[in-house]
């Protein structure tokens, strides 16, 4: 008995925090269904005033005049109240974003209005006790409160509840049979009871259906984020988020190719880190990282928008810039050297200067050559600057032996 119980307490916290989520969102449903519907209520209403008006004065009416009247002043209010309450909604439904305390002034519309068709409801049973026992209007107005409004069940509940206290002592004002009035209230019990039954089931459907929505739309968007986390590492180095080789490759060959149309100079850039052996070795690999991490900040944050940088691998970078010069090219290759160069790898109290070594390869307007030849001209420069002491910036043209930058923009040789 115990276990039962502690499933019966789980399930109902469960609900009552299912309900609690969704509530708000119902409410302005709720809204957004009789905005929608009002209309067509408003006209309903004129419609059965201007019936009721044009035959009710007829002298063989006799009895039903009363009740005509009734029917009459019943709608023209039922019309004011759509008119305004529709009016209402629309103004939330609009506006529900901007308001500070929107959950609670949709939930008190939402419950206005459906006490005002209940009452409604209850209205036209009553003035039909004159000419009729029959409930139908009552039961069908009744059920279409059940099944637009979506209420939680102890809303609901409360809200019909309500309503049979005061049907089963308004009837009786136009219902004077004891028999008659017997079965009314019995019927009207039912009905009102039913209308809870449904009520309950449709908040029930809502409350699933809104739940399943958020939660595949979360799995979407988990989706979406991996789908996009994927191809930003198929684009680029993950440890540096620079782009990775086969993104350069792809990259550069389109601006090649729109500088092969458009005639323009491109310049590309490879550089390599000096001693960066040593570097892992004596401080780490996870040192070293740090070190990968710290070049490639500085590239980014010495290079344009249209430049292209990216890590080739190991402590290898490549840099294509476009619409560049040779003597600009070799210019932003010695300003990145000595940013470089003015860095160093800390671990407490051993510091070690950074360096790189620069090749420099171009194309000139009307000079035709592919990608692999910028890239091994550049490599054959990078050589060199290794050769001849590293910490420098060495040129070379496509299909040409490397020469060395201009004197004034050579970095001093060492061993770092």
């Amino acid at each position: 008995m115990p276990g039962y119980l502690d499933t019966a307490k789980r399930w109902w916290r469960r609900t009552r925090r299912q309900n609690k989520v969704v509530q708000a969102e119902a409410a302005l449903e709720t809204l957004r269904r009789f905005r929608t519907i009002s209309p067509l209520l408003l006209l309903i209403n004129l419609v059965f005033i201007l019936s009721f008006w044009q035959f009710g004065y007829d002298v063989r009416a006799g009895f039903l005049a009363p009740h005509t009247l009734a029917i009459i002043q019943i709608h023209s209010v039922m019309a004011l109240c759509n008119l305004l309450l529709g009016t209402l909604s629309h103004y939330l439904c609009r506006h529900s974003a901007a308001l500070p305390a929107k959950p609670l002034y949709t939930r008190l519309l939402q419950l206005l209005i459906c006490l005002s068709y209940l009452l409604f409801a209850v209205s036209i049973a009553v003035a039909d006790q004159l000419v009729t026992t029959s409930l139908t209007p009552f039961v069908l107005i009744c059920l279409l409160v059940a099944m637009l409004s979506l209420m939680p069940p102890g809303s609901s509940i409360a809200l019909f509840s309500l309503t049979y206290l005061i049907y089963f002592y308004a009837i009786a004002s136009t219902q004077d049979q004891a028999e008659i009035l017997f079965r009314l209230r019995g019927n009207g019990r039912d009905v009102l009871l039913m209308c809870a039954v449904v009520s309950s089931i449709v908040w029930r459907q809502y409350v699933v259906a809104i739940l399943l929505k958020r939660e595949i739309l979360r799995a979407h968007q988990t989706l979406a984020r991996k789908q996009s986390e994927l191809e930003f590492l198929a684009m680029h180095d993950p440890l540096t988020d620079l782009y990775n080789r086969r993104e350069f490759m792809r990259l550069a060959e389109m601006e090649l190719a729109r500088a092969r149309r458009f005639p323009t100079d491109s310049n590309l850039i490879v550089l390599d880190l000096d001693h960066f052996k040593r570097i892992n070795d004596e401080y780490g690999h996870p040192q070293g990282d740090l070190v990968l991490k710290k070049i490639a900040h500085v590239l980014i944050s010495s290079m344009r928008e249209t430049d292209v940088v990216a890590r080739l691998g190991g402590e290898e970078f490549v840099i294509l810039l476009p619409k560049t010069g040779q003597a600009d090219a070799i210019a932003v290759a010695e300003k990145i050297r000595l940013r470089i160069a003015a860095e160093s790898c800390q671990d407490g109290e051993k510091s070690l200067p950074l360096s790189a070594s620069f090749g420099v390869s171009g194309l000139q307007v009307g000079q035709t050559a592919t990608l692999e030849d910028l890239y091994l001209a550049a490599d054959r420069a990078l050589y060199r600057a290794k050769q001849t002491g590293r910490n420098c910036v060495h040129y070379a043209a496509p299909g040409l032996v490397a020469s060395p930058a201009p004197l004034s923009l050579r970095g001093h040789a060492g061993d770092s």
